[in-house]
């Protein structure tokens, strides 16, 4: 669905799906964001075979390759279920972060998200998103959570 791409204003821009069907070439898509210290490969184009273009041998040498050129690769995929393309990303991957919508995403479906992606045990942990700072007195006194305002010292736009 390209939201990431299309967050960052990368939409219209030529991206992965273009540089594995070999219409361009890395240093054409990967984009340097000077403000925010960061690399960015936009998702490209639409294509009819995501699945095809994630497991391809491309793909695989790609993913290596950026494994040596940069400290970490994060690689952002569709939801893990509806979808196979985050079991065969896993498959590229050295460790997994679930981002689960809180108090949304039922139990079973995190269970069978975790057990899809988690073959070689890769999974660092989970992140919830979304979380309504309002509700978490209903989880009782014993409920360990640190929102936003916990951490406004340590970190700043």
């Amino acid at each position: 669905r390209r939201s990431a791409s299309r967050l960052l204003g990368l939409l219209k821009e030529p991206g992965l799906v273009d540089l594995l069907l070999g219409r361009v070439k890395h240093k054409e898509v990967i984009k340097f964001h000077a403000d925010k210290g960061y690399w960015i490969l936009p998702a490209g184009n639409r294509t009819q075979n995501p699945s095809d273009l994630l497991g391809s041998a491309r793909m695989k040498s790609f993913v290596a390759d950026c494994k040596q050129a940069f400290d970490l690769v994060v690689i952002d995929t569709p939801p893990a279920g509806p979808v196979v393309d985050p079991a065969i990303i896993s498959q590229l991957c050295d460790t997994i972060v679930l981002v689960v919508r809180w108090a949304v995403t039922g139990r079973e479906m995190v269970k069978s998200a975790a057990q899809q992606l988690s073959g070689q045990q890769k999974i660092a942990g989970v992140v919830f998103n979304q979380v309504d700072d309002r509700q978490i007195p209903k989880y009782g006194k014993h409920a360990y959570y640190y929102g936003a305002r916990h951490y406004k010292n340590y970190y700043s736009d």
